[in-house]
């Protein structure tokens, strides 16, 4: 799980750092909303295609939390890392 959510950071990083080099809302509203929407289902289901091994029944619930805490991290630090970008700290 822990992975997972690592994943999705490094990924929402990427999606900012590349929109905050490039001028436009346009490519900070597109990463913005592959950081919230794509990023967190992309790893979770990677996530749920693993866990779904040991844990047949849980594995829903846990990946669902997993896709939420990835989605929440990305509507939080998107904004923060595009910022730092643009202004080049």
């Amino acid at each position: 799980m822990l992975i997972a959510v690592i994943c999705i950071y490094m990924g929402v990083w990427a999606c900012a750092y590349y929109a905050g080099q490039a001028a436009g809302r346009v490519r900070f509203a597109g990463f913005y909303a592959v950081a919230i929407l794509a990023l967190p289902n992309l790893f979770g289901l990677g996530f749920w295609l693993i866990y779904q091994r040991v844990d047949g029944e849980g594995a829903a619930d846990l990946t669902r939390m997993v896709i939420l805490v990835g989605a929440g991290l990305a509507l939080v630090f998107y904004p923060v890392i595009y910022l730092r970008t643009r202004r080049g700290a």
